[in-house]
């Protein structure tokens, strides 16, 4: 199965394969200079890395770094969505770092996601009022739309002059029918991955699915030959959503929203793919199998902090322990618990968002947010 098919990368889940056809790090040879390993960390859901060793270094010799997380606003958030927002906050706590967030709104337009640039700056705030409803300092963590902060644009244009067309075509596989700002995006993409070194002097990681990496490596490529911090990468694996297939906000039954209403999200949990048996007498004498369960792998990825408490989990189901209902249920609990939550978390922050903004936002649009 080839990796990379009419330039796209492939969501394929050989990891192996992955690492070695992208040319990035194992995360195991550095996961004993974590000093309190974030749960993704250590049960490997983030599989890679990219001189993640070298930001290491220098948080550890008492220096500061940045991350950069972009996020393309044209749909609501879902959990899956979260994820990455959650690790990049367990690296603002545990390591003291910087957070920006790039809100992609020019991307979505010109790859026809959305259908104004009003829409998707509608999307950039909703989404970036879950986000801060996690739990960011507003002094360390600043967003910006793309299209309305002019830097942005100026930056662009001016490390276009270090790309070829032809680098950026063989790199994203564009075609003779892909539009100019398709193509023009790669150095917006650019733009915002450095933006960290270039205007704050910050040694910068990228957490993202190994999909992206593309951009991650023009950008080294040319912070190279400006003599900057080459960015670094943190990979994390394709997950799959309740069906069994990825995660989508176009496929609503595959995803919890954070907006979704309690009801809603239980009837999602109980359509849910799992690995046991077709009759519960059955799953009784054979066990199921965690490996392939959907239910499983949320409270491995989401919601279960305690290694102990998941094995135990693994293990009841595999000898018939356990029974399917129960860990819908239980997983129903952990899901309502969440969305009450972050619901009361987004109406408190809903007022304070501009704080986290490096420009001035339309806060009308703050009224029209569930």
């Amino acid at each position: 199965m080839a990796i990379v098919e009419a330039g796209e990368v492939k969501k394929t889940t050989d990891y192996e394969r992955l690492i070695e056809y992208f040319g990035v790090e194992r995360i195991e040879p550095i996961l004993n200079r974590f000093k309190n390993p974030h749960r993704l960390i250590r049960r490997k859901v983030i599989f890679a890395h990219r001189d993640f060793d070298k930001i290491l270094d220098i948080a550890n010799l008492g220096g500061t770094f940045a991350v950069l997380s972009g996020r393309g606003p044209s749909n609501k958030l879902h959990i899956g969505h979260l994820l990455v927002y959650e690790l990049n906050l367990y690296l603002q706590r545990e390591y003291g770092a910087s957070v920006y967030v790039p809100l992609s709104d020019d991307e979505k337009y010109v790859f026809r996601k959305v259908k104004n640039l009003e829409e998707a700056q509608y999307y950039a705030l909703d989404n970036a009022l879950d986000i801060v409803a996690l739990g960011y300092d507003p002094k360390k963590t600043k967003f910006f739309i793309s299209s309305e902060y002019p830097w942005v644009y100026k930056a662009a244009i001016r490390l276009s002059r270090h790309l070829t067309y032809s680098t950026v075509r063989a790199v994203f596989g564009f075609r003779d029918d892909n539009n100019p700002g398709e193509i023009f995006y790669s150095c917006i993409q650019m733009a915002h991955i450095l933006f960290p070194e270039i205007v704050y002097g910050l040694p910068t990681v990228v957490p993202v699915a190994i999909d992206q990496d593309p951009y991650i490596r023009i950008s080294r490529d040319v912070a190279a030959k400006l003599r900057l911090f080459k960015p670094a990468g943190l990979y994390l694996k394709y997950l799959r959503g309740l069906t069994g297939k990825p995660m989508s906000a176009s496929e609503p039954q595959t995803c919890i929203f954070t907006t979704d209403d309690v009801e809603e999200a239980r009837k999602k949990v109980w359509n849910a793919f799992t690995g046991g048996q077709p009759t519960i007498r059955e799953q009784r004498e054979k066990g199921g199998n965690p490996d392939i369960c959907v239910v499983f792998e949320m409270f491995y990825v989401y919601f279960i902090e305690d290694d102990a408490e998941v094995e135990r989990i693994r293990q009841d189901c595999m000898s018939g322990n356990l029974i399917c209902g129960e860990c819908k249920d239980r997983l129903c609990e952990y899901v309502s618990r969440f969305l009450k939550e972050h619901r009361r978390r987004r109406e408190q922050m809903k007022d304070r968002l501009p704080e986290f903004f490096l420009h001035e936002i339309d806060t009308s649009i703050l009224d029209k947010l569930p």
